[in-house]
């Protein structure tokens, strides 16, 4: 039998955890056992902490497949896609769906076109010395790249990422995530016909022509793939950039570090992601049960891996809770493991090392005023960045 712990005591859905109140109740549930009792949104559940427990946890796809979670959770708005699939399905909706997020087109993206669209973001706000980050910069800047990359119309991004966070919001509010559902279709529908009609270089037509196997997506499957880029996509990257920014802000001497060491940042975007990752939880379901960690579950028990834990195992990273961007153990199961790794983790890694080199160069200087730190048990960001920079001063 699991160990009751101290999870079974909070709720990892409403609870705020703030700050290290997770990663403490993750270490005492460590410390527990290999598996523990947990509760989500009022549903009990079982809890992986340990880095190797998590990893087969989530590889082992034939005893644990993934996508019945995702099909209870996130397919009754956003719609089906290939992570509420399993087996030759999956593997070819995602066939469909890659090509357009491998490293080398997301590199071209973001040197062609995110770094431009992170100093236009910046420009709207440059010349106050103050604003939130959160709400000017790391709320925005994943929206806008998400609709450009996929080729929607620009000044529409404010309403995506509206659209976005209600689809989230499916287990606590559904009514509002059908709203959102029902929007998107209209909003795309006529972009849709265009690109059938005119095809451009962007992902929409490359998910509208897309072919493997004979397989060709429809319509609809194009908008449900589209809404996950929103949902997902968006949404972690921008949670992922204000855990970032907040790190660098309150960390002493590492935002001198990244301005005057370039070379250091993207060591430091990877060591933010093992130390602070924006899903610190991930819910799946273990539909016929199992042998977990040496535990055996039954039928239809839900199982939260514990990224956020797993990734400060100290039986894997040295001096584990520590932020170190120049540590040698760099292996984390932030982005999953086994075929449903994220597909747009290269992406997801070069916007924020593109932001991060952005605000060095534009906001000299700049100083946290006022800060949250980030919160959530599953889904994990700062929800303010008050910050002041030098107006004027050399970049």
């Amino acid at each position: 039998m699991a160990i009751a712990d101290p999870a079974a005591a909070v709720d990892l859905g409403r609870d705020d955890l703030g700050g290290d109140d997770l990663h403490e109740l993750l270490r005492s549930s460590r410390a527990v056992g290999p598996v523990t009792r947990c509760n989500l949104l009022g549903v009990g559940g079982y809890l992986l902490t340990r880095f190797d427990d998590v990893r087969s946890f989530l590889s082992d796809l034939e005893r644990f497949p993934a996508g019945s979670t995702y099909e209870m959770q996130v397919a009754p708005t956003v719609g089906r896609t290939f992570i509420s699939m399993d087996g030759e399905r999956h593997d070819v909706y995602r066939m469909l769906t890659m090509p357009a997020f491998r490293s080398r087109p997301s590199t071209s993206f973001v040197e062609e076109r995110l770094v431009p669209l992170a100093h236009e973001v910046i420009d709207g706000f440059v010349a106050r010395g103050e604003a939130d980050l959160v709400a000017e910069f790391t709320g925005v800047l994943p929206f806008w790249a998400i609709s450009r990359k996929v080729g929607l119309p620009v000044g529409t991004e404010e309403r995506q990422r509206r659209w976005a966070l209600a689809l989230l919001s499916h287990p606590v509010d559904p009514r509002a995530a059908a709203r959102a559902s029902r929007e998107v279709t209209l909003f795309l529908q006529p972009i849709i016909k265009e690109r059938r009609r005119e095809p451009l270089d962007d992902v929409l037509s490359h998910l509208l022509q897309a072919e493997h196997d004979g397989h060709q997506m429809t319509d609809e499957e194009v908008i449900s793939h589209v809404r996950l880029l929103y949902a997902v996509g968006a949404t972690t990257t921008s949670d992922a950039m204000s855990n970032l920014f907040w790190t660098l802000l309150t960390q002493p001497g590492l935002y001198d570090r990244a301005r005057a060491d370039p070379d250091s940042r993207p060591w430091i975007v990877h060591e933010l992601l093992r130390w602070e990752p924006p899903v610190a939880v991930l819910p799946r379901l273990a539909p016929m049960g199992g042998r977990v960690a040496g535990v055996e579950l039954p039928a239809g028990a839900l199982v939260l891996a514990g990224i956020a834990g797993a990734n400060r195992d100290p039986d894997v990273f040295t001096d584990a809770d520590r932020f170190d961007p120049d540590r040698s153990d760099r292996e984390l199961v932030t982005f999953g493991a086994g075929s449903k790794f994220c597909p747009g983790s290269h992406l997801a890694r070069r916007q924020l090392e593109a932001a991060l080199d952005v605000v060095c160069e534009r906001l000299p200087n700049l100083k946290l005023l006022e800060g949250a730190e980030p919160t959530g048990g599953i889904l994990r960001s700062a929800k303010q960045l008050r910050v002041a920079w030098d107006v004027g001063a050399p970049t």
